[in-house]
């Protein structure tokens, strides 16, 4: 894995949290997810990549402005990266801050530890 590679795992990333249409955004994820990835985050546990799209699919249904935006360049080292990003509007509007970092295994994300606080003003 190179820098190339996080690139575009990065790129796909973003993309697969903001697309609304379920079958591109299932085609996104399995680009980056492994089929059995566990994604935590503060007070769940996503079992596979279809739990996460479809937790996707919620967010956007519940606000229709949902946007997730990448921060910065993603991080990496040896098989684990961290990505910093915002969550928001696609007006900019921004309403948290995330931390999302990845365990990569045989080319794809097998584990996804989220971490959010509200952006501050």
């Amino acid at each position: 894995m190179d820098a190339q590679f996080f690139k575009t795992f990065q790129e796909n990333h973003v993309a697969a949290w903001n697309e609304r249409d379920r079958e591109k955004r299932d085609h996104l994820l399995r680009s980056i997810y492994a089929e059995d990835i566990k994604m935590y985050d503060s007070g769940s546990v996503f079992q596979s990549l279809a739990e996460i799209s479809d937790l996707i699919g919620t967010l956007h249904a519940q606000d229709p402005d949902f946007y997730f935006s990448a921060a910065r360049p993603i991080d990496f080292t040896q098989n684990g990266a961290r990505l910093y990003g915002h969550i928001g509007t696609k007006d900019n509007q921004i309403i948290m801050n995330s931390m999302d970092f990845f365990i990569i295994e045989q080319g794809k994300a097998a584990h996804l530890y989220v971490m959010m606080e509200p952006a501050t003003v």
